[in-house]
């Protein structure tokens, strides 16, 4: 399930979702989980070893944490390990949409 010492932090989603789809419901039961442990973990390794997480799942556990901490905190906090090579393509180009769509909320903000 989770391991967590107090430094770092280890959530395999293999025994989180178990055999289970990979759907958005569960990318938000391993969101949750994610926040859980922001404050109480110097690191978060987030295990996909094993899984095939679909682009909803991958959106919904990590692409939300875009919007909710800034990118030094997330690329210094948050390890994913086990993604397939194609698995890290989706994920790469979910965070480079959350962080222009970001961008451009904040730009939209400061306009007349």
């Amino acid at each position: 399930m989770t391991d967590n010492n107090e430094s770092a932090a280890k959530i395999s989603i293999h025994e989180v979702c178990g055999a289970a789809p990979l759907t958005g419901t569960n990318g938000i039961k391993v969101h949750k989980l994610i926040l859980s442990l922001w404050e109480l973990s110097k690191t978060i390794e987030v295990d996909f070893t094993n899984v095939a997480p679909s682009v909803t799942f991958l959106n919904e556990a990590i692409g939300e944490l875009i919007a909710q901490f800034k990118k030094a905190e997330i690329v210094s906090k948050l390890k994913v390990t086990g993604l397939s090579a194609a698995d890290k393509k989706l994920l790469n180009g979910i965070v480079v949409n959350r962080y222009h769509s970001r961008a451009n909320a904040e730009r939209i903000k400061k306009l007349p």
